[in-house]
């Protein structure tokens, strides 16, 4: 097929859609599923993620918003023909890839009418949602190996204005965890009207220690420090077919010195831990410590997990890295009493989902030497002893 077919071909549907009086409730449906205004921000950064991209970068003005990445891979016609399609990602099979219903895309129209792509041999703009068009697009002067994306803001129901405020505002709020789980994109810059540049940098270090940088348009500038743990898993899917899922969990670290300058770092709670789809799953609450991530069955938004068979072998999973990363946490020194603040009591309040990974935790902690001792070393829990400090010092 050509794209000259597939452009015929997608016509014929919206013409189909139109006769039948479908074309107003479609394009509601689709560019409504989302949580928030700038939701496509996150479809985007998917979008580079899948080719491993490593460098993203957003530019801002006050007509439109471009996107562009380094991804390895450019445009094929299967991906013009996924892009343009409505529940036939050419990623659902894919079990490295994040997307899965093939509507992602389609949030950018609640900004553009006419979004544009320039990838490889590929030079289009999308109209009525699944039209690839290339009558007046104009080809880059120079051969590029990045993919370009450019969304006008000429949709009649989001004035220019609003458009760029919300936009300005979702790429402001972009978070530490936004680069946390993933495992290609390494740096996202923006670019905002008034030429002031923003970025997020995740910086690897030593075995899981890594660093996110942020740099806000103001020039504020923020430094977070985490461990993280994952490993790929095997789960059957809804469809009752084996997959490899890659699943992770991050602890905050702080740093401080000692007198010969040295680094001590130390695991400190977070006051919320968030859920990741590879992205932070925004109306999902685990009320845990530390943040987690598994390709979880969620909404179609990707803003909430699903309860299925699925995503309970996730969870299963996700405590079994919790109770092996407690070894490795103990090995480094960082197993002590106030790490012991970042996990789970009864009184925390865990949704039913996320109780089993306390479980686990506890489960380990009696049967095995975790438990630190105030004279030095670990026992397991069901051997030690608490009392008062005037007893203890005896």
């Amino acid at each position: 097929m050509s794209l000259e077919q597939l452009r015929k071909r997608r016509s014929n549907w919206v013409l189909a859609n139109r006769e039948n009086g479908f074309e107003d409730g479609i394009k509601r449906l689709l560019t409504d599923l989302y949580p928030d205004n700038a939701h496509f921000i996150y479809e985007l950064l998917q979008n580079a993620e899948d080719p491993h991209a490593t460098t993203v970068r957003f530019t801002l003005n006050s007509s439109s918003v471009e996107f562009e990445h380094d991804g390895e891979r450019l445009f094929a016609l299967k991906d013009v023909d996924s892009i343009t399609s409505i529940g036939a990602s050419t990623k659902k099979d894919d079990p490295t890839s994040i997307g899965k219903f093939g509507v992602g895309f389609k949030a950018v129209f609640a900004y553009t009418n006419t979004p544009e792509i320039h990838s490889g041999d590929f030079h289009f703009r999308i109209h009525d949602l699944v039209v690839p068009e290339t009558d007046g697009v104009l080809r880059p002067h120079t051969v590029s190996r990045e993919t370009r994306f450019s969304f006008p803001f000429n949709n009649p129901k989001k004035p220019a204005k609003k458009a760029v405020e919300e936009v300005k505002r979702g790429l402001c709020l972009l978070g530490d965890n936004t680069l946390l789980f993933l495992s290609h994109i390494r740096k996202i810059e923006f670019l905002l009207p008034d030429g002031s540049l923003g970025s997020l940098e995740r910086i690897e270090r030593d075995a899981g220690r890594m660093e996110i940088r942020a740099i806000q348009p103001n020039g504020a500038e923020t430094l977070s420090h985490w461990l993280r743990f994952g490993k790929n898993v095997e789960v059957v899917d809804e469809e009752g077919k084996p997959k490899t899922c890659f699943i992770a969990l991050a602890f905050h670290l702080s740093e401080e010195k000692d007198k010969k300058g040295n680094s001590i770092w130390t695991i400190v709670p977070l006051e919320h831990g968030e859920v990741s789809i590879y992205f932070p799953a925004e109306k999902e609450t685990s009320n845990l410590r530390f943040h987690i991530h598994a390709p979880f069955a969620s909404t179609v938004a990707r803003d909430s997990v699903r309860d299925c068979d699925a995503n309970h072998q996730l969870r299963d999973q996700l405590a079994r890295l919790a109770v092996e990363s407690l070894t490795d946490i103990r090995d480094r020194g960082m197993l002590t009493v106030g790490f012991l603040g970042v996990l789970q009591n009864p009184n925390d309040n865990l949704p039913d989902f996320y109780e089993p990974i306390r479980e686990a935790i506890v489960e380990a902690f009696n049967g095995e030497a975790l438990t630190p001792m105030k004279a030095g070393g670990y026992v397991n829990a069901e051997s030690a002893f608490c009392g008062p400090r005037e007893i203890s010092d005896v």
